[in-house]
């Protein structure tokens, strides 16, 4: 039986919080491009980035910069995240990928225009949102793609969930990614309730493929 999702608006994730420390901030980055780099994250967006071969691509909630870096450098990337912190810290990273520019913005309200980009990434940010705010992502990202999109994004499971909570109580020190690892986990959709909300803005032409460690994929062209 499927584990419900645990989702609360009013409790966001602490990485999404104002005010954490500077220092917690920058490990809690420093894992999470620990685990892009060995469960995935880095492996799946370049998978289907063949396929699309962009010259020009859109970066959602970028974070620390470390999927844009890991892509090839003729690809021009316009990164972008909300939390002006962390986009501080991807900018001292990101220093000699003149490829690579940023900016901040609210994913709910992007300013650019149709057709602006050849590709667009969003990578492990959508179990952040409600699912009506995911909705009207998955529009936008549609919409500002000329070829195509790859969202790549956690896949809620209970033993996923169970792993999560067992390494917060035992190995995980830093507070952030004590708390965000399992809410993460427990906040996260299936793939159904992906391509529910898929099909709820509009996509069509678009597939989702599970991958190891829990992820998925919703890869779509125009």
């Amino acid at each position: 039986m499927t584990v419900p999702r645990l989702y609360d608006a009013a409790v966001p994730e602490m990485m999404d919080r104002p005010g954490n420390d500077p220092g917690l901030l920058r490990a809690d980055l420093d894992a999470l491009q620990t685990i892009n780099r060995f469960l995935g994250g880095y492996r799946i967006p370049l998978r289907y980035l063949a396929k699309f071969r962009p010259t020009t691509i859109l970066d959602l909630a970028t974070g620390a910069g470390d999927v844009p870096r890991a892509l090839p450098r003729h690809i021009q990337i316009t990164a972008v995240d909300s939390n002006p912190d962390i986009l501080q810290i991807a900018r001292e990273r990101s220093t000699g990928f003149a490829n690579i520019r940023f900016e901040q913005h609210n994913l709910l309200a992007l300013p650019f225009a149709p057709g602006s980009f050849d590709v667009v990434l969003c990578s492990l940010a959508l179990h952040h949102f409600a699912e009506a705010d995911v909705v009207a992502i998955l529009r936008r990202v549609r919409d500002i793609a000329r070829v195509g999109f790859i969202v790549n994004d956690l896949r809620r499971h209970r033993l996923a969930i169970a792993l999560s909570k067992l390494m917060a109580r035992t190995i995980i020190r830093n507070p952030i990614a004590r708390f965000d690892a399992p809410a993460s986990c427990e906040r996260a959709f299936t793939v159904a309730e992906l391509d529910a909300l898929a099909q709820r803005a509009g996509l069509t032409n678009y597939r989702i493929r599970r991958h190891v460690w829990f992820r998925m994929a919703l890869v779509g062209a125009k």
